[in-house]
């Protein structure tokens, strides 16, 4: 009876069996681990059930609550729709449009008054320099030529003779035979006589050279793009509007274009500066060429600045007249910012728009205009790209005036 109840004692408390005593106590900590378990459990389910309750029931009634008092605040102040200004890319091209030109270009005049004896050349000739384009008969000229060369032979003759008496002259006076005064007489006569000659030969040389006129040649290389007189027609010498044309000539290897750029644009552009020329005849082609000069100043009208393409032509497909588009490739070191033109407002007080600024407040602000484009325009300068500017502003927007914004 006692050995039992002292084996049961000893298996009751582990006895020296320390397995047994591991057990047992590991044993009673589960115990005493459990309800604090339970209740961690128990707070984070409720914690969870918190955050819940807040996202799905609380938190929209605050933020519905939020909303009705902006809107509360908004129903008092007038509601205005903002734009932001558009800022060009510095890397787009600048396209312009422009008239191509010949090379050189005029209109041949006569240089003598007579009849178109015959004509060699008609419109989209090519002639080259020197040479003939139409005779033209001068029968004044001729007269005046042979009237010419007879002064000149006359003028001659007596030279010759005034030479001979001059050294018959001399003779005698050495001789002591005639006086001084006699060699004088001579001897002036002589110089008289030459200076005579000298004007003869000026007047046929004149003549001659107005005989060359009854020839009409080309000045330079190029195409006859105009012919105005025929065999018979009276021409007469000048150059004025009343007088006679009698050909237009134009050289057209390399060709002009001419582009008109605008003040905001003159820092791109420079003597050299590539260019590439388009015309709407040719859609699939490209013709090459550089800025070759600028004229220096602006034209007050337009406020822009004539600039020459010089484009090669050598197989002629551009013809003088045409209409180009000029694209110039040279970036743009001053972005322009655009704006659409119901945002700009002109009055006694000057160019403005009215901006809203971070306090939702109205502030105006003078601006400085560029081109017009129809629907946009530039606008160098009293911008920011940042700015809301309000479109179609009214009459009742006063400065510092609070607005409620719709972009």
């Amino acid at each position: 009876m006692n050995n039992s109840t002292k084996e049961s004692g000893s298996l009751e408390s582990g006895g020296d069996n320390p397995l047994i005593g591991s057990w047992h106590s590991t044993a009673m900590r589960s115990k005493g681990a459990q309800p604090g378990r339970q209740l961690l459990v128990t707070l984070s389910i409720f914690i969870g059930l918190g955050v819940g309750i807040y996202f799905l029931a609380v938190y929209p009634r605050v933020q519905n609550s939020r909303e009705l008092a902006a809107l509360a605040i908004a129903a008092g102040q007038k509601t205005v729709t903002v734009v932001k200004p558009t800022q060009s890319d510095a890397t787009a091209p600048l396209i312009l449009p422009g008239n191509i030109e010949a090379n050189r270009s005029t209109s041949i005049y006569a240089r003598v008054d007579g009849y178109l004896k015959k004509w060699y050349v008609d419109i989209g000739d090519k002639v080259k320099e020197g040479q003939i384009l139409a005779d033209i008969e001068a029968p004044q000229i001729d007269a005046d030529l042979r009237e010419a060369q007879a002064q000149l032979e006359l003028a001659q003759a007596n030279l010759k003779l005034a030479q001979t008496n001059s050294s018959r002259s001399q003779q005698l006076f050495a001789n002591k035979v005639n006086s001084q005064k006699e060699l004088d007489t001579v001897v002036a006569t002589e110089q008289v006589q030459e200076a005579t000659e000298d004007n003869a030969t000026a007047r046929l040389e004149n003549a001659q050279q107005m005989k060359a006129y009854e020839q009409v040649r080309a000045p330079f290389n190029g195409f006859i793009t105009a012919r105005y007189v025929d065999v018979g027609s009276l021409v007469t010498s000048g150059s004025a509007k009343t007088v006679q044309k009698l050909f237009d000539l134009a050289q057209s290897d390399p060709v002009r274009v001419f582009v008109n750029v605008p003040q905001s644009d003159v820092d791109r552009v420079k003597p050299g500066t590539s260019a590439t020329v388009k015309v709407d005849e040719y859609p699939n082609e490209t013709f090459r060429g550089k800025v070759a000069r600028d004229a220096g100043a602006f034209d007050q009208a337009s406020r822009t600045i004539l600039l020459e393409v010089d484009v090669p032509n050598p197989d002629g497909r551009l013809y003088a007249g045409m209409y180009a588009h000029v694209t110039l490739s040279a970036p743009n070191p001053n972005p322009l910012l655009y704006l659409p033109d119901n945002t700009i407002l002109i009055d006694s007080k000057g160019t403005r728009v009215a901006t809203v600024d971070a306090d939702h407040k109205i502030q105006f602000r003078p601006v400085t205009l560029g081109r017009d484009f129809g629907s946009k325009s530039e606008i160098m300068g009293g911008l920011n790209p940042s700015d809301l500017v309000v479109q179609n502003p009214t009459d009742d927007l006063q400065e510092g005036m609070a607005v409620s914004v719709q972009e």
